[in-house]
């Protein structure tokens, strides 16, 4: 009987940045062409101005590529967790695809980011963090700015163009005009479950030693060599492709002191129970290492030892709160990756020990667990 895996996450609907490519046979690789999204047409709502006749509306059907769309679920995502309205979600998005086309990483002299935000910013909104590459902090700072200068934005009778642009004040608030169908599709797709059709995005695959598929952006499909069957539900795309990363080496020799960036590496000595069971002489992973590849597919970069991975955590939440993709750990020695809930058991993914391999274990929540469930990226983002 096939068990689902219940796990708490956001219902979003995004497509996975491109997968990591990499020159060898022992390397993760993409398999398939990388996917893309394309966004429906709005449904209009009343009062809404007709939309240019060019095939129904201008922007609806656009193709956005894997990243785009990965920052756009982003925007849509943070406006969520902070109360803000559809129509808010539909300015911020207008102003990032104009700013930026929605590419976290644009810098323009000194100008970052999705919103080409400048610090401070207006009420210190953009302080604490670099706007260039952090998404989910800047979709955040431009709701402040938005809700400080247009506190009831949402029945505000000004256009979308007008409001992105008191947010932006780039002296060019009409470039925010043409990219509302665009956004008003997209936040019909992502805001409430997909009221004008879902985002159409190709299947994802990542192939370490086995193949594991990526579906809808954010949806893990678990290999048989998991031992378990059923989906793991991330959070993001991003956090879903650390998962997909780990799992695609389910099996690999477990190896003291193995795996980097790019996957498996051959052990080292340890003077000890490692070099008993010959983990020098072995290409594989030990716990830290498993973790620290999988999030760099994500490109999010970890520290080893295991511990480390705890103590330089960004949120750390109770193990009550674990959400797919958060580690857990074992005294000062062990982590693994937190896949979620199957057939009333708690699963994670681990590099176990010396002897061992790559697999997909219950919990074990006595001894000298901490109980505690640290997240790489924060929010999801």
């Amino acid at each position: 009987m096939k068990a689902l895996l219940a796990v708490p996450a956001l219902a979003v609907v995004a497509a996975l940045a491109t997968v990591l490519v990499l020159g060898n046979d022992d390397r993760a690789e993409a398999v398939g062409p990388p996917p893309t999204c394309s966004a429906p047409a709005p449904i209009a709502a009343p009062g809404d101005p007709p939309q240019p006749p060019t095939g129904g509306s201008i922007f609806g059907g656009i193709t956005l590529s894997p990243p785009q769309i990965s920052a756009a679920q982003t925007i849509v995502s943070t406006a969520k967790g902070l109360n803000i309205t559809a129509r808010g979600t539909t300015i911020a998005l207008q102003a990032a695809m104009q700013e930026s086309t929605l590419n976290p990483d644009a810098q323009n002299g000194n100008a970052l980011g999705l919103f080409q935000q400048i610090q401070p910013g207006p009420y210190n909104a953009y302080v604490g963090y670099n706007p260039k590459g952090s998404p989910g902090p800047a979709t955040r700072g431009f709701f402040t700015v938005l809700t400080k200068r247009a506190p009831g934005y949402n029945a505000d009778p000004r256009t979308n163009a007008e409001l992105a642009e008191l947010v932006e004040a780039s002296g060019h608030g009409e470039r925010y005009a043409k990219w509302e169908p665009l956004a008003k599709a997209l936040v019909s797709a992502l805001f409430d479950g997909a009221a004008g059709g879902p985002l159409k995005c190709e299947d994802q695959s990542l192939k370490g030693k086995i193949q594991v598929h990526i579906r809808g952006g954010n949806v893990v499909t678990l290999p048989p060599e998991a031992g378990v069957e059923g989906d793991v539900t991330a959070a993001s795309p991003q956090i879903a492709k650390a998962i997909a990363a780990g799992l695609s080496w389910l099996g690999t020799p477990y190896a003291w002191g193995g795996g980097d960036a790019n996957g498996p590496t051959r052990g080292i000595h340890d003077g000890g129970v490692a070099d008993e069971h010959g983990d020098y002489n072995k290409v594989g992973f030990d716990c830290a290492g498993l973790t620290f590849y999988s999030y760099a597919q994500a490109g999010v970069t970890l520290t080893k030892p295991s511990r480390t991975q705890l103590t330089n955590a960004k949120v750390v939440v109770p193990f009550s709160q674990a959400q797919p993709g958060d580690l857990l750990f074992w005294g000062q020695h062990h982590v693994a990756m937190y896949l979620g809930v199957a057939a009333g058991r708690h699963v994670m993914l681990e590099a176990p020990q010396s002897g061992d391999v790559v697999k997909v274990s219950n919990v074990r929540l006595g001894g000298d667990f901490r109980n505690v469930a640290a997240r790489p990226i924060p929010g999801g983002e």
